[in-house]
């Protein structure tokens, strides 16, 4: 067959055109690859390394964070402000010693007075030994140099907020200075309380399990120049060396971290790449001979049945039935009409999840104040209501102290468990158990006198002293207790906020009686600013 007959025929032309358009294809995609995909890929290579760098940045500010909340834990301690005013001699033996910063992971504490000198030093000398004594007298010499580091940063600060830092000597360190204030800041600041915390390699591998970074922390030195934000460096087709420079005390020293970071993502994009280049010349021959003949029949027509379908969805208030014509197929079509259809049940769902997660403390679990008052607000609205509601305000006792002792993870559990036990005495009769403040929680009980409600919150009373939570550090004692107030819906006492409000006087007339009890509010309550 000649050349002209070949031409002439439809199906050879098309063949040829697909080949042509095919090689056009393939060549397009070559310089596609070169000069669009590759540097995308690569660019995108940098910014997966940045992030993981701005991940260990962030993870090294959690710990100055942590940092910062442990020295005003100290500093906003009403015995560490009477110690520096030499009204606590008794605090060095109680809390100065070496168990003390081996538990704080600290290498030294530093206490100056009023006058930004020197009150008292504990920490480790340079031969490792723990020294604890005022001032910088001998054997405390070695801390003078930080001690007129503070001095002098104290006497050019203009506020008095905590500051951290990171320190890159020799050994790398984190420090926090804070001031020293009563925990109701009423005074003036008494001192400065500054703690240094070693980086040591233990601390950098619990940095490599939180982050999941192969990362190296070093002090460097930049005294030739200002040093390069980050760098980065492909060593292999699998890894690549990130690091970054930090600014660091002193001014003429920096943080380097160094990370190992793998190059899988690039990898398989380029993998992913390929593999399409390979196929899509056959991709296309087979697209080509058959999407002109298919694409109304098996395409066109079911997507406008869809379409006309999700149109519904926006005009009718009811979610009409995906027409079984679409559910049925066993193409892509349907199975795209079946995943629609269940993914609209599952955002369906979600959105039911959604406000109940809205209403719900996510650490206990019960109520929180949005639920507590709207359901409160709803039941004084209730038509033909002839019965009294109360409410109870229930407050543990002394859990700041809890919290400084035990942790705060241990504070959690213990909200969690107090929560459980109420709800376990008190949802099973029709109660709401919410959580309206940090260790507050609240009670709505429909249908209730204040004697029947005053009986409930005394069984609920003997539940939690039941569950002998320690408490050591509790003056009430020696496991966790709560003062519960109790108010009832009257004449004066007609609103939510006026029951609440009711109730928390009472709450804090039991806290004035001894706390550990249960308190009904009268009309001549007085209620007080009592220490929770």
């Amino acid at each position: 067959m000649t050349p002209k007959l070949m031409l002439s025929s439809l199906r050879n032309r098309f063949l040829l055109s697909l080949c042509t358009v095919l090689c056009l294809a393939l060549l397009a995609l070559v310089l596609i690859a070169r000069y669009q995909i590759m540097p995308i890929l690569l660019e995108d290579e940098e910014q997966y390394a940045s992030a993981e760098l701005d991940r260990a940045g962030r993870a090294l500010n959690a710990e100055l964070n942590h940092m910062r909340r442990l020295v005003e834990d100290w500093a906003y301690w009403d015995d560490s402000y009477d110690f520096v005013r030499d009204e606590r001699p008794q605090y060095v033996d109680s809390n100065l010693y070496e168990s003390t910063l081996e538990t704080l992971d600290l290498e030294m504490m530093l206490f100056l007075d009023a006058n930004n000198e020197a009150y008292w030093v504990a920490g480790y000398d340079e031969e490792g030994e723990f020294t604890s004594c005022p001032g910088t007298l001998p054997p405390c010499d070695w801390a003078a140099p930080a001690i007129a580091f503070l001095s002098r940063h104290v006497e050019s600060k203009l506020d008095d907020a905590t500051d951290t830092w990171l320190l890159a000597q020799r050994e790398l360190a984190m420090a926090a200075l804070s001031p020293i204030h009563q925990s109701k800041e009423e005074a003036p600041a008494a001192g400065w309380l500054a703690m240094v915390r070693p980086l040591s390699e233990p601390w950098v591998e619990q940095l490599r399990d939180t982050t999941g970074i192969e990362l190296e922390l070093s002090p460097v030195s930049v005294q030739e120049g200002p040093a390069p934000q980050q760098q980065l460096e492909r060593i292999s087709s699998t890894h690549m060396a990130a690091s970054r420079f930090i600014p660091a005390l002193p001014s003429t020293r920096a943080v380097r971290i160094d990370a190992l970071l793998p190059r899988q993502r690039y990898q398989a994009s380029l993998e992913t790449f390929r593999f399409a280049l390979y196929w899509t010349s056959g991709v296309l021959i087979v697209t080509l001979l058959i999407v002109l003949w298919l694409l109304e029949r098996m395409v066109l027509s079911p997507l406008r049945q869809f379409a006309h379908y999700t149109q519904r969805l926006h005009q009718e208030v009811v979610t009409p039935i995906m027409p079984n014509r679409l559910v049925a197929r066993r193409d892509e079509i349907g199975t795209l009409a079946r995943e629609f259809r269940s993914l609209l049940k599952h955002q369906q769902q979600q959105s039911a999840q959604l406000l109940e997660l809205t209403l719900h403390d996510p650490l206990t679990g019960v109520a929180n104040r949005r639920l507590f008052d709207e359901r409160f607000a709803e039941l004084l609205k209730r038509p033909g209501q002839h019965h009294q509601t109360a409410a109870m305000m229930i407050d543990i006792d002394h859990f700041k102290l809890y919290n400084d002792h035990y942790g705060h993870q241990a504070g959690d559990v213990c909200l969690v468990t107090l929560a459980q036990c109420m709800k376990d005495q008190l949802k099973s009769q029709g109660f709401l158990v919410a959580r309206t403040g940090g260790e507050e929680f609240s009670v709505l009980l429909p249908d209730t006198s204040l004697d029947a409600a005053l009986g409930h919150a005394r069984k609920l009373l003997q539940a939690i002293n039941a569950l002998a939570l320690p408490h050591e550090y509790s003056p009430t004692g020696s496991i966790v207790t709560v003062s519960i107030g109790v108010a009832v819906q009257r004449a004066d006492l007609a609103t939510p906020s006026d029951i609440m409000r009711a109730a928390d006087q009472a709450m804090y007339q039991a806290k004035e009686s001894g706390r550990n009890r249960v308190e009904a509010y009268c009309t001549h309550d007085q209620s007080s600013a009592v220490d929770r």
